[in-house]
């Protein structure tokens, strides 16, 4: 047991050991300055390696990426998640959630959501599409061509690219721990030593899928910009922009609406009252009388008594 315990010290000391190492390598990729030209935010995952193995392929890879032009290397050494959020006045909401579909169809993207709604006849909705990074600006563009005006147009961009960095330390380290621990189960005979050694090594394993798991997802949304369209027939149907500080006449409108909305919901709640009258009514009724009759027993009992 004293064995096993210094083997599990010294596969902590080089988890350790290893995790700092590892972090105080990837500072300079971290500090390269985020591209602010047209390719700002361009989801690029291919220079990075995905499950390092060894020191010697890292190495290379940085040693290719620094004979590359520098504007080059600044777009593709990050990994950037783009979102775009669009405000559209259009002239027939249905045909212009058709044509968006379409479009992100044919161009290697999926519809997220889509949600269009009638109310009082006037339709207005709100599509969530992904598509390529690399088809970002002109599956936006495209959008902006359908509308006859823009009423806001968002784009948000998260820069992962230290967090996936940080998960590819994390997964060499732990893989080298599952690989010592292997080499363990082979040298050690003992039945309550081996199932020891084997709890560790699963839970190695579960966070090593799990690291994976949240590589391929960040990688995944990297690739995929998402956009979320809203369409109206009129300004006073879409959401206000967060960019908006000052706009009366909208808030005045959007106030009325809810005013408006307010009334016409107590109608039907009255409404729906009176349809279930047939059935609240008797029950009241009948609960009435029941307190009644058992209130004059109660009263006769007592005058009895007295």
């Amino acid at each position: 047991m004293v064995l096993l315990a210094i083997i599990f010290l010294g596969i902590g000391a080089i988890l350790l050991f290893s995790f700092f190492f590892s972090r105080f390598k990837s500072t300079p990729l971290t500090q390269k300055p985020i591209p602010s030209a047209a390719g700002y935010g361009e989801a690029i995952s291919s220079p990075l390696p995905t499950f390092p193995k060894t020191e010697t392929s890292n190495q290379k890879n940085l040693t290719q990426r620094e004979s590359f032009p520098s504007d080059f290397q600044a777009t593709s050494s990050r990994m950037i998640i783009k979102s775009g959020y669009l405000n559209l006045v259009v002239r027939d909401v249905l045909e212009t959630a058709r044509k968006i579909t379409t479009f992100v169809k044919e161009n290697g993207g999926w519809v997220v959501s889509s949600n269009i709604s009638e109310e009082e006849k006037i339709p207005s909705g709100t599509i969530t599409v992904r598509v390529p990074a690399e088809r970002f600006d002109e599956a936006k563009d495209y959008f902006r061509s359908l509308a006859q005006r823009v009423i806001s147009d968002r784009v948000d961009a998260q820069d992962i690219t230290e967090e996936y960095i940080d998960l590819e330390a994390r997964l060499r380290n732990l893989e080298a721990a599952e690989s010592q621990l292997l080499e363990l189960i082979k040298k050690t005979g003992k039945i309550s030593e081996i199932l020891e050694v084997y709890r560790e090594l699963t839970n190695i394993r579960q966070q090593i899928e799990q690291i994976k798991g949240k590589m391929k997802y960040l990688s995944e949304s990297a690739k995929m910009s998402s956009i979320t369209v809203n369409l109206a027939l009129s300004e006073e149907l879409l959401p206000i922009p967060p960019a908006e500080k000052w706009r009366p006449k909208y808030v005045f409108l959007q106030a009325w609406k809810n005013v408006l909305n307010f009334w016409k919901g107590l109608s039907y709640l009255l409404i729906r009252l009176f349809v279930w009258a047939q059935v609240w009514v008797p029950l009241i009724v009948l609960v009435f009388v029941i307190l009644k009759i058992l209130k004059k027993r109660k009263r006769t009992a007592k005058e009895k008594t007295a």
